[in-house]
């Protein structure tokens, strides 16, 4: 699957892999313990609603997404330029449910 491709997983939360970017189903697999490089904001951030998040989104090892009993956050955090085409990329896809991110 190339990342493109990946755009209908996010918005659907369905579990993917697409070389550096991914999505994990929370019910289906538990919160994976992989933080990769969130700074203390953000992680702080994931910490307050981790019991209620059901899908994340990964670049790498960094979540950069998450949807929860919220709705969705994608972290303002600024990473590579992958990294920043992988935050695009969900902004494009839940851009009807988007709530708290730039």
């Amino acid at each position: 699957m190339n990342q493109r491709d990946a755009l209908h997983y996010i918005e659907t939360r369905q579990a993917f892999q697409a070389s550096a970017l991914k999505g994990v189903n929370v019910n289906e697999r538990g919160l994976l313990g992989a933080f990769g490089r969130l700074n203390a904001e953000e992680f702080a951030k994931f910490k307050q609603e981790e019991t209620s998040v059901n899908y994340i989104v990964y670049s790498y090892d960094t979540p950069i997404a998450w949807h929860s009993a919220k709705g969705w956050y994608i972290v303002a955090q600024k990473f590579s330029v992958t990294t920043s085409k992988h935050q695009n990329y969900v902004r494009r896809a839940i851009s009807s449910e988007l709530v708290g991110a730039n």
